[in-house]
């Protein structure tokens, strides 16, 4: 299975400010797990299990390996590149379906490439936001051309429970209900 959510994690968590004299050294560390944590909490199983979060790796817990899964999101560390965006940039640029990639950065190189593939970008600080609030926003993949002009757009959430999906592939479900970074800002430009 291919990733469908892409975070640059730091850049998630970076408007949390390193603490004050006194405080704990491991706060990056528990920074970045109440981010994992959140993820496993707010995604649906689906999505999270198709989840990929890179983390700079200058700030790497030493006891960790540089790619692991924890609860079935791939958490990866950038050891061997000079900085989290250039692995970020390779997995968008090696991506086979970059149209079903969402991916989560207020980086303005990543939102570049992510663009540049046509995948969907989504601001940190909103994504979040919508993240905790329970309606994660991904892209929305039309399964036909067709189907994308005869339907109305959606912000994703779990993904709809229909009797009748012939038993098709959860994911499928859970991407149809996805909508694109052009479409989410058109939406909100219109409740402005």
């Amino acid at each position: 299975m291919s990733v469908v959510l892409l975070i640059d994690g730091y850049n998630v968590i970076a408007p949390v400010a390193p603490p004050g004299r006194g405080a704990s050294r491991r706060w990056l560390d528990v920074e970045r797990q109440r981010l994992l944590d959140r993820l496993v909490e707010h995604l649906d199983e689906n999505v999270r299990l198709r989840t990929c979060v890179v983390f700079d790796a200058k700030d790497a817990p030493t006891h960790l390996a540089s790619q692991y899964l924890y609860q079935g999101i791939d958490v990866r560390f950038a050891v061997d590149y000079p900085e989290a965006d250039d692995l970020l940039e390779e997995i968008i640029a090696q991506h086979a379906a970059p149209k079903t990639l969402s991916v989560v950065s207020s980086d303005h190189r990543i939102a570049t490439s992510a663009r540049r593939r046509r995948a969907g970008c989504f601001d940190s600080d909103t994504w979040l936001d919508l993240l905790l609030d329970g309606r994660p926003p991904l892209i929305k993949v039309p399964k036909s051309k067709k189907r994308a002009s005869a339907a109305a757009p959606e912000l994703a959430g779990s993904p709809p429970t229909d009797a009748h999906n012939d038993g098709a592939d959860p994911i499928d479900v859970q991407v149809e209900s996805m909508i694109s970074d052009d479409l989410l800002e058109n939406l909100l430009g219109k409740l402005k």
